[in-house]
């Protein structure tokens, strides 16, 4: 498969057909990594869990009203014993 280089403002650059994009994932971004001979254009994979941990510090722990009144919520089932 062959591609024109092209001139994009004061860069160059070069257009992949869409079946290329979809098939690999091409979303927004893409990484780029230099070979001696060759140049490796890869999706870039974003951790769907980043940034978690933090909002997690910033939340308030301590439980409302409702939190106690289910915790102290009882019933027949947790009287039993449980077996596994």
């Amino acid at each position: 498969m062959k591609a024109k280089i092209i001139k994009i403002g004061n860069s160059k650059g070069i257009r992949l057909p869409n079946e290329l994009i979809k098939e690999y994932n091409l979303e927004e971004e893409v990484t780029i990594e230099l070979r001696e001979d060759c140049i490796i254009l890869k999706p870039v994979v974003i951790d769907p869990r980043a940034g978690w941990e933090e909002l997690y510090k910033k939340i308030d722990h301590t439980p409302t009203q409702e939190d106690i009144d289910w915790m102290s919520f009882q019933n027949e089932f947790d009287e039993e014993d449980w077996t596994w």
